[in-house]
């Protein structure tokens, strides 16, 4: 009876699941159909929702989701065949796998989209021959389902994979990827929690974030076709590299670049031809070439050659043909012959104003492209977005990793993006200024900035290279943009960034997980939040928040401080900048470990007992060990994670990371000089003890002492560092405030604790305990 009972609800269970969309319910269903789900934010509501509405998921009875039950193999099974599009062939009555039968009353249904499943790679069964349809999804078979559903289970098979005791030996790779990937995270105590099964809202939310990162065929290649080349008499080899056509007050501007090529084993001049551009009625007009174009080639060699010309025309132009002509002017009348014809109208740029309407040159997100024009073996595809502000314009910053695939070093060319809306293009700039080269096989990222105007929609991105013109008599050349080719945005549409890990709730003291080849933080370094601490600062009317960092150099030779940030993001969607500490330290010794502290200026209103933490790397406008606070310095987020700040300390157990300090009592007593000034006295007998492995300097945080009156009014303060002179040490020690005046002198005083940190934009007071 108990077998039959579980047939029962598990049929209940597949039908209610997709019942929306197989059955076409008069009224689509959102989470507000669900008792259980009135609990959850509005932001995991909209997850809930965008799923439930694609019938990717449904309740399990009228009114209930169940939304902490489990879901087997082959319910999962249907949901990851709709969120990746897989091909199902509904006519399937026979599966490959031996427990997997269409007259199973309970999985039966599910045949047909656990055999797409094995199709595309997603899964290869539970056991030889066996798929396990009634067997429970746990959380690691998850993560490996998703992986293989976004094309990357070669990227998580050659994954180092999670240290973690929780996570079977075959799916560490896939468990530390799907952190990356912000797919999933780890559990409150830390671990992945890899073998327990999976309830329904990870299944939903996890399946969400998969279906917005998952793009069809987003690892084709965007290809181009090469102009054709032409052989001119002399020994070179012409070919059109770019075509402008470009509105302007007048009419239009016109310009070209076109490659010579040098094919023999000698230097061979640049003949003098006219080159003409043709229109679609058959007008000609004459280029005049750039005053810095050269004047021969060298053997095995070619060189780019620039014209341009300004045309007042008001109508519309239809540029067709590229012409080289030889112009015999010694005779009379003068003998034209034309020597190549290349037509050129697939390729016209119309500047700020061109659109690719050509499919095939405008990839998806993630597109692998390689620049048009360019003899090159370096592909290139666009890996995270994110979006942060230039005062109140909206930045883009977008990676792009490189690839050299030949067998020889190379240095990436000039190149850049612009974001595309409808009617605007935004020209962003590259934010690497040096050169940078890559050596056979070698893999790295560049990042490009594209500032765009307050509330534009962008949707698409284009590859530009840059061109320049030098007019007869002018020493400033005239700079524009071509372009061919362009790529579309994220899926999510860039609200979160495809590549970057998100650790869900963090565990203090636990070594941070980056994004996968990033180039800020090296390898060998372990970096780890160990406080986070926000209070309210009287004085000033608001809170203070104070992030401490510890890195610790796992290698044998000194690595250099990164140059990272972090923000903090409360609960309303605010975002807060983190001021870090003035660092003296450049550099941490094998073996030993730094603090690095951030410092937050955070508004009273704010209400966050949790706050989203984004480790960031500085891109530019900073220092090795020391970033900038300006607007001009773009960051790239590395990492992720959901943090609780730390309940406040009292006298006896206070934490200034490495420190821990005791007070373990104290006296406030007043002494009066015969010139009628005035001291108190401050005798505190303190227990400290430290971090032996990280190492502090006097830029470290320091220990302030302020005395206050009965009315909240300062009557003078002092600091004491933890290093050098004057420096606080375990015991009985006295402190002192002197000269104050009789007005100054009361009874009711108390001494304010704070640690106090040193950043560019002046001191960060953390409140700690009030001695009365």
């Amino acid at each position: 009876m108990k077998k039959s009972l579980s047939v029962i609800m598990s049929t209940t269970m597949a039908l209610t699941l997709f019942s929306s969309a197989a059955l076409g319910a008069a009224a689509p269903k959102t989470s507000a159909d669900f008792s259980d789900l009135n609990q959850l934010d509005s932001a995991t509501k909209a997850k809930f929702d965008a799923m439930i509405a694609a019938g990717i998921f449904d309740g399990v009875s009228d009114g209930l989701f169940g939304l902490h039950d489990k879901m087997n193999r082959a319910q999962f099974a249907k949901v990851a065949a709709l969120i990746f599009g897989l091909k199902v062939d509904s006519s399937l009555k026979v599966s490959s796998f031996s427990d997997v039968s269409s007259t199973d009353p309970a999985n039966g249904y599910a045949l047909p989209y656990i055999e797409a499943l094995k199709a595309a790679n997603l899964t290869d069964g539970f056991g030889p021959g066996t798929y396990n349809p009634a067997g429970e999804v746990t959380k690691e078979q998850l993560a490996a389902f998703l992986i293989r559903g976004l094309n990357k289970d070669a990227e998580a098979k050659g994954n180092a994979g999670v240290n973690d005791s929780t996570v079977s030996n075959w799916a560490k790779g896939y468990a530390a990827l799907a952190i990356q990937l912000n797919l999933l995270g780890n559990l409150a105590d830390g671990t992945f929690g890899g073998i327990a099964p999976a309830t329904r809202d990870l299944l939903v939310t996890s399946s969400y974030a998969a279906k917005q990162q998952f793009v069809p065929g987003q690892h084709a290649e965007i290809h181009v076709d090469e102009m054709k080349a032409y052989t001119l008499p002399g020994g070179s080899q012409a070919q059109v590299k770019s075509m402008l056509q470009e509105k302007t007050t007048d009419g239009w501007k016109i310009g070209t670049v076109v490659k010579l090529t040098n094919s023999s084993s000698s230097t061979i001049r640049i003949p003098d031809y006219e080159l003409r551009v043709k229109t679609a009625d058959g007008t000609d007009y004459t280029l005049v070439p750039s005053a810095s174009n050269a004047h021969s080639i060298l053997p095995q060699s070619d060189v780019t050659l620039s014209y341009m010309a300004d045309i007042n025309v008001k109508s519309d132009v239809n540029l067709t043909d590229i012409l080289w002509i030889d112009v015999n002017d010694k005779v009379y009348p003068k003998q034209e012959t034309l020597l190549a014809d290349s037509p050129v109208d697939s390729i016209v740029w119309r500047g700020k104003d061109a659109v690719i309407k050509d499919s095939a040159l405008l990839g998806n997100w993630g597109a692998t492209f390689a620049l048009p024009g360019v003899t090159s073996s370096l592909k290139y595809s666009a890996t995270s977005m994110s979006k942060q502000f230039t005062g109140q314009s909206p930045t883009y910053i977008v990676q792009v990793k490189v690839q050299n695939s030949g067998s020889y070093a190379e240095t990436i060319p000039d190149f850049t993006l612009s974001g595309k809306s409808e009617g605007q293009s935004f020209i962003g700039k590259r934010i690497e200024e040096s050169p940078i080269s890559l050596n056979a096989g070698e893999q790295k990222y560049i990042h490009f900035a594209i500032t765009t105007d307050t509330n534009t929609q962008l949707n698409a991105f284009y590859v530009l290279t840059p061109e320049s013109f030098l007019k007869q008599g002018q020493t400033t050349p005239i700079q524009y943009y071509t372009g061919r080719i362009g790529f579309g945005l994220p899926a999510n549409g860039g609200t979160d960034t495809s590549t970057v890990p998100a650790g869900g709730n963090y565990t203090f003291g636990t070594p941070m997980v980056f994004e996968q080849g990033n180039e800020f933080i090296n390898p060998n370094l372990a970096v780890s939040l160990e406080e986070l601490h926000v209070t309210n600062n009287e004085e000033t009317g608001n809170k203070t928040g104070l992030a401490k960092f510890k890195l610790v150099n796992k290698s044998d030779k000194p690595i250099p401080v990164p140059a990272i940030a972090a923000d903090l993001t409360g609960k309303d969607g605010y975002t807060y900048t983190g001021n870090r500490q003035t660092m003296g330290t450049s550099d941490i010794a094998p073996g030993t470990g730094v603090v690095v502290s951030y410092g937050y200026t955070i508004p009273s209103t704010d209400q966050s007992d949790q706050y989203k933490l984004n480790v960031q790397g500085v891109l530019s406008g900073a220092g090795q060990g020391q970033p900038t606070n300006g607007s001009s310095t773009y960051k790239s987020t590395i990492a992720s994670y959901n943090v609780s700040s730390q309940t406040d300390n009292d006298h006896n157990n206070v934490s200034l990371y490495p420190f821990k300090l005791n007070i373990k009592s104290w006296t406030l007593s007043q002494l009066a000089s015969p010139t009628l000034s005035y001291t108190y006295k401050l005798n505190l007998d303190m227990d400290i003890t430290r971090d032996s492995e990280v190492i502090v300097d006097n830029n470290f945080s320091k220990l302030k002492f302020e005395l206050v009156d009965g009315s909240g009014s300062s009557l003078g303060s002092s600091s004491f560092p933890f290093t050098g002179t004057n420096r606080l040490v375990s015991g009985n020690q006295s402190l002192s405030f002197n000269n104050l005046t009789q007005s100054q002198i009361q009874n009711n005083v108390s001494i304010k604790v704070y640690e106090t940190v040193n950043t560019p934009n002046g001191e960060v007071d953390r409140f700690i305990a009030e001695l009365k």
